[in-house]
């Protein structure tokens, strides 16, 4: 199943990420950081960009929406995890027009879509579909293998 982190509440991710633990996070996730969400997500329109701090070690991804004023700034960070070890994210814009399926079998790991510009749908493996937009956040876990997306839509994938 997919989750749109916006419809989510801290509590509820909490419970998602402990009843499922290394099927939703992955494996190496949930040994680095139990039963708790790795990330630390940010969406912020900004009229300034001059006064956006970005927290120390977050990955910023600054996009001008065709329409409109002002940037998308989209802020991702780890914390530290337990084994103090460095934490990379993987990071991808897409920009589509056209379906597109994307194959997660062989990655063990959540993977988080940020929405930054128009809408689509999501369609798993197993044929259950979510829509997506501007805005919104949506996570896979990472006993999913496949993801179908449709519409016209920008999103950045963001992986551990």
């Amino acid at each position: 199943m997919i989750y749109k982190l916006n419809d989510l509440s801290r509590q509820q991710l909490a419970q998602l990420v402990h009843s499922q633990k290394a099927a939703f996070l992955g494996h190496d996730s949930y040994r680095r950081f139990g039963a708790r969400f790795p990330l630390h997500i940010k969406l912020t329109h900004s009229l300034n960009p001059q006064a956006f701090l970005p927290g120390q070690g977050a990955f910023c991804y600054v996009h001008r929406p065709v329409i409109g004023n002002g940037l998308v700034i989209a802020e991702v960070s780890v914390p530290t995890a337990e084994d103090q070890s460095a934490t990379a994210l993987t990071t991808a814009v897409y920009d589509l027009n056209d379906p597109m399926t994307i194959d997660y079998s062989g990655l063990d790991a959540f993977v988080t879509l940020i929405a930054l510009e128009g809408s689509g749908e999501l369609t798993e493996g197993n044929g259950d579909t979510i829509s997506f937009c501007e805005g919104e956040t949506v996570i896979i876990p990472a006993n999913t293998k496949t993801v179908r997306i449709e519409g016209t839509i920008k999103f950045l994938e963001i992986y551990v």
